[in-house]
């Protein structure tokens, strides 16, 4: 996984290797190879490319996808990462949609 042209992470033969600091990046990777953002901010917007490789080294495929993280801090307020918001929130509600090979996500805190 690349994003922005540098190099995250990567599985190979079942094994994680990280090219970034693991908890900055907030990130990982499944067996699948999902790759899994915790906690997305505004700052893990990009251009995200996943390399798809054979056991013989050939390549596969490579697939480009733009993550944006949208948010006014007005709108998400008491679910919102920002430090300067500490108060308990209810339990969100996240909910998806892929269009177009573009997703969208959405979370909610009903009060």
């Amino acid at each position: 996984w690349v994003k922005n042209r540098k190099r995250l992470l990567q599985i190979k033969d079942r094994k994680v290797k990280y090219y970034v600091n693991k908890e900055q990046c907030r990130c990982k990777i499944f067996l699948n190879g999902t790759l899994q953002i915790e906690q997305a901010v505004k700052e893990d917007s990009g251009q995200y490319t996943v390399t798809v490789y054979e056991q013989d080294g050939k390549l596969k495929a490579e697939e480009h996808t733009m993550f944006i993280v949208q948010g006014e801090r007005n709108h998400l307020r008491s679910a919102c990462p920002f430090s300067s918001f500490s108060e308990p929130v209810p339990q969100p509600i996240l909910s998806a949609e892929c269009v177009n090979k573009t997703i969208s996500i959405k979370c909610e805190v009903k009060q």
